[in-house]
């Protein structure tokens, strides 16, 4: 038996969710984005050599060029490491992720740690936001960087010289 007219528009919006779910599924959750992002690129703000533009929104993209062009090789406007929010010292265990808030295209991840300027000395906790962002085809893509002190490396790296 032939399918009718009025059929054909469900199987067709089903036919199409099905095309799209693989897309969507294949995209890992912010937190795990987040945990891969910060293991293989944690030199980010620093290692042009390393840079890949997918991993970015275009405008965070744009902060951290503008950020290399200014500092030529030298310190620019942060003279920290933003994931410790210090020059010195170390994470003092493996820092958990977790994704406090998440919309369609856009979620705020977490990162927590304790904080250890010297082995053996006092341990301080300390949280770091990575703000992103998804447009369709892409996945995740990190569109803002908020330090333990409360600075965002896009602001900071969009500043004026």
């Amino acid at each position: 038996m032939p399918l009718r007219p009025p059929f054909m528009k469900p199987l067709l919006l089903l036919a199409l969710c099905a095309l799209a779910g693989p897309t969507r599924a294949s995209c890992p959750a912010p937190e795990q984005w987040s945990r891969d992002f910060q293991q293989t690129h944690a030199d980010f703000y620093w290692n042009r050599e390393r840079h890949d533009p997918s991993l970015y929104t275009p405008g965070f993209d744009t902060a951290l060029r503008g950020e290399w062009a200014y500092a030529q090789g030298e310190v620019g406007h942060l003279d920290y490491d933003p994931w410790l929010g210090a020059q010195d010292g170390d994470m003092g265990a493996p820092p958990a992720f977790e994704t406090e808030s998440a919309l369609e295209d856009t979620a705020i991840v977490s990162m927590r740690y304790l904080f250890v300027l010297e082995p053996g000395g006092p341990k301080t906790p300390q949280v770091v936001h990575l703000i992103l962002k998804r447009q369709a085809p892409q996945c995740w893509r990190l569109d803002d960087f908020i330090t333990p002190l409360g600075e965002s490396l896009r602001r900071a790296f969009a500043a004026a010289p």
